[in-house]
């Protein structure tokens, strides 16, 4: 049976994404479009916690979600590029000027909805 916070979660990580989606725009600064992918992924990895039995922290700290899921027993290999998201969870929120990390937005919003897909296997199963 799917963990109904997880599934609660995984809905409005896809709802972030699809913000995100929107914010392709090259005439939308980067930090609002990373703001909302930021979102999505914070979203997506207390949600695989929750399905892990793991109550996640209010934190907007990717790194400290991929811990938590690696102690989980997930390898988080793969994950450790979402860390650079963290930096919009807070800094580019309140930095009127900050530098560009120059990332692909496509190819990030294409990730999250592979890890949303990912996660939402390991609810159901």
């Amino acid at each position: 049976m799917a963990n109904p916070e997880a599934t609660r979660l995984l809905r409005i990580a896809r709802r972030d994404l699809k913000m995100a989606r929107r914010l392709l725009d090259p005439d939308v600064e980067e930090p609002s479009w990373g703001w909302a992918a930021q979102q999505c992924l914070e979203k997506t990895l207390k949600a695989w916690l929750h399905s892990r039995g793991v109550q996640p922290p209010t934190t907007h700290d990717i790194a400290r979600l991929l811990l938590l899921l690696q102690k989980a027993g997930v390898d988080i290999t793969e994950l450790k590029p979402l860390r650079a998201f963290s930096t919009f969870a807070v800094q580019c929120r309140y930095d009127d000027d900050p530098d560009e990390l120059g990332l692909d937005r496509a190819a990030w919003c294409n990730r999250a909805e592979a890890l949303i897909e990912q996660v939402e296997i390991q609810i159901v199963y």
